[in-house]
């Protein structure tokens, strides 16, 4: 019996895993069009640069791609430390560079939800929830105004700022936290974010 329970409880952490992969992979933004103009790039002058240097190194003094000659002189009356040689570079290699980093997979499309079930993955979206997590808030008693910051990319957690008219509002903010964490447990979100609840009140 207690074996059959170990391998259910190994079945469902594998099967948690394989959910989180597929909710990643398959809810997060490609950049495919960046991603092929970067690759196309690369491989371009990847290939220009192997024919130049491998026609070099056999001795050729015939350029094989067309349009290298008037560069090539053209770097040949220039040094290495040369501003304009310096200036350059420098901005090719931060163009290539955001180029690249523009390639990149993007953040995912909203907050995945857990499941247990491999071939099903599920999200949220990030003003939704914020939106659900307000009004879960507003249903505490005393509670007046409400508003939900975080999810975003560098707000990991979720900051909540209400505010009651109550002169001594004694746990009110031990039970807004509480009222959210309901409301996250129902949704179930892939990765639970960190609460944090700030209370406002009459002082006067």
């Amino acid at each position: 019996m207690a074996e059959t329970m170990v391998e259910e409880l190994i079945e469902e952490a594998q099967g948690r895993r394989l959910a989180r992969r597929l909710a990643v992979r398959e809810l997060r933004a490609r950049r495919a069009l960046a991603g092929f103009a970067a690759a196309l790039l690369v491989t371009a002058f990847g290939g220009v640069a192997a024919i130049e240097l491998m026609a070099g190194a056999l001795g050729s003094g015939v350029h094989p791609v067309p349009g290298v000659a008037p560069v090539v002189e053209l770097l040949r009356r220039h040094s290495w430390d040369d501003p304009d040689v310096l200036a350059t570079s420098g901005a090719v290699a931060a163009l290539g560079a955001a180029f690249l980093l523009a390639a990149l997979p993007g953040r995912l499309r909203g907050v995945p939800l857990a499941g247990a079930d491999p071939r099903l993955a599920g999200v949220v979206g990030r003003a939704a929830l914020r939106r659900t997590i307000a009004a879960a808030a507003l249903e505490v008693p005393g509670i007046e105004r409400v508003r939900v910051r975080g999810l975003g990319i560098f707000r990991r957690g979720i900051l909540v700022r209400a505010a009651t008219d109550y002169r001594n509002p004694a746990n009110l903010a031990d039970l807004v936290h509480e009222a959210v964490d309901e409301r996250l447990d129902r949704i179930e979100p892939m990765h639970r974010p960190p609460v944090d609840v700030r209370l406002g009140w009459r002082k006067d």
